[in-house]
């Protein structure tokens, strides 16, 4: 009887030493807690930071490294959620485009105002001195080069162009029939007007440009005024 309260004792102890241990070591953790950062959430994390290294350095110029660097990740986080380095500058080029475009058809897509003010208010968006709208061009710029030598690249180049004639030629057809433009060929009109915004972006977003992006907006106005026969502002 003696022995078996030593032994009960003696396992009491050993479980007393076990749950003192245990409160002093990490707990595992659950499925839930290792999931607080799901895929996309990493990924987006990923997509930011290399966004702004590529801006900065350039859209060749960006290795692994620098992006798990920048994102305090490691190369192999970014390997696990990307397939290749490609995967990744080909997600930013899409999310960049995304957020600078859509916010601004949306606005002119629930604006009340008329068809002039929707148009110039869009394409003058285009054109600000802010950090985020330098960035785009940046990267932008990479991209007509990447476009160039790459099938994938141009082929979704020319659907972003597609997609961006089409809001334009929208907003000048639309202007035409309420009586606000004159304007014979809408369409013809948008792609002429796409390709002076890339023509002006190239020069007043370069390093030590002669145009400033005040001037390259206005020179972007003043030829929409003049073609769809728009009054000067006063």
């Amino acid at each position: 009887m003696r022995s078996n309260e030593v032994r009960s004792r003696s396992t009491r102890g050993h479980d007393d030493v076990t749950d003192t241990k245990q409160a002093g070591r990490p707990r595992a953790k659950s499925e839930v807690e290792r999931q607080r950062h799901p895929t996309e959430v990493r990924r987006r994390l990923v997509i930011e930071s290399a966004r702004d290294l590529i801006a900065d350095k350039g859209l060749f110029n960006v290795q692994i490294r620098d992006i798990s660097r920048a994102c305090g990740v490691s190369p192999g986080t970014i390997t696990y959620h990307f397939r290749s380095l490609e995967e990744v500058l080909w997600e930013v080029v899409k999310a960049e485009t995304a957020e600078f475009y859509i916010p601004l058809r949306e606005a002119v897509a629930n604006s009340q105002d008329n068809k002039a003010t929707q148009l110039l208010s869009f394409l003058s968006g285009l054109f600000r001195p802010d950090a985020d709208t330098r960035r785009h061009w940046m990267i932008w710029l990479d991209f007509w080069s990447a476009a160039a030598r790459e099938d994938s690249y141009g082929e979704w180049m020319n659907e972003h162009y597609n997609a961006w004639w089409d809001a334009l030629t929208g907003i000048i057809e639309q202007g035409v029939a309420d009586g606000e433009f004159i304007c014979g060929d809408p369409r013809n009109f948008a792609v002429w007007t796409s390709s002076i915004v890339d023509g002006l972006a190239i020069q007043c977003y370069s390093k030590k440009a002669r145009i400033t992006v005040a001037e390259a907006q206005w020179y972007l106005l003043r030829h929409v005024r003049e073609g769809l026969g728009l009054s000067e502002p006063e």
